[in-house]
């Protein structure tokens, strides 16, 4: 998946970035793929990393938070046309197509701010090793699991309601990904909605996406 970052202060566009590795920092230090300067903005305010088969934006402890669409996330999957706010910059996201990220730096394609000092940093994907699985428990048939080998793990339906499953060091994380109509419709784990921020999974957990249910288990 390639994506296009169009960086916009007072509705003007002042830069673009192609984006085709696993991950970018934006921030106002001036190491950052994106370097910000904008005193709104944290060192290292958000980061954008390609999960599975698409990209999560990500907090990365801000001051002053981040925001898609209006609404403040910690974690959010990426979509076409999601516009980000982050101090008093917009980053506007674009994806061009559907292929898998193949560099491990990103490619600046214009700046109208010639002072803009950013640095390419390079980052490799982490790799985990946690093995785990979602028991149907209703809406499947009988014994049919899903796998959580890959780095993210979509489950849903699309246009109703969508969920993902990130695989990290730590574990398995579920995020809200679309609620359809119902925009503040979120996944429900253990009878209990987990809104817009990701959730820690625990073994037996039970989870309900788009009226299907689920028990994480792991091998």
């Amino acid at each position: 998946m390639t994506v296009k970052i169009i960086v916009i202060r007072d509705d003007k566009p002042i830069e673009q970035v192609l984006m085709e590795q696993h991950k970018l920092v934006i921030g106002r230090r001036a190491e950052c793929d994106i370097s910000v300067k904008d005193p709104a903005v944290s060192g290292h305010h958000a980061e954008i990393e390609f999960v599975g088969n698409g990209y999560i934006l990500r907090d990365l402890g801000s001051t002053n938070g981040v925001h898609v669409k209006g609404r403040q996330i910690k974690e959010h999957a990426l979509k076409h046309e999601d516009l980000i706010t982050i101090g008093e910059h917009q980053l506007r996201v674009l994806v061009t197509d559907n292929k898998p990220p193949a560099k491990q730096t990103p490619e600046k394609l214009v700046s109208e701010a010639p002072d803009r000092d950013v640095t390419e940093v390079r980052n490799e994907p982490a790799t985990n090793k946690v093995d785990g699985y979602l028991k149907y428990v209703q809406g499947g048939e009988p014994g049919q699991v899903v796998r959580l080998d890959d780095s993210m793990t979509s489950i849903g339906v699309a246009g109703y309601q969508m969920a993902a499953v990130s695989k990290r060091p730590q574990g398995h994380f579920i995020i809200h990904v679309d609620g359809g109509k119902d925009r503040n419709k979120t996944p429900v784990v253990n009878d209990e909605a987990i809104g817009f921020k990701s959730k820690k999974l625990a073994v037996g957990d039970l989870i309900e996406v788009a009226d299907l249910k689920f028990e994480y288990c792991i091998d």
